[in-house]
């Protein structure tokens, strides 16, 4: 199919509310793994994008999540 995109790992992560973001090594440990459960090549992440913080309450317990994507 002309122009469709390669596939890409995406994560979702979470830290208690207010806390700081997950750092670059966590996410880019998560990055790899997804990856991997993705069945994808492994490839050297250059760059990655990170959205959030979004408020959750999960099991009334209140978190900020953020997703994040290599590109």
């Amino acid at each position: 199919m002309p122009g469709a995109a390669a596939p890409r790992a995406l994560v979702v992560m979470r830290v208690g509310r207010g806390a700081a973001p997950p750092a670059s090594a966590d996410i880019r440990t998560a990055i790899a793994a997804d990856r991997t459960r993705l069945s994808l090549p492994p490839a050297p992440l250059l760059e990655y994008r990170l959205a959030g913080p979004y408020p959750v309450l999960l099991g009334g317990e209140a978190l900020d999540e953020y997703v994040a994507w290599e590109v």
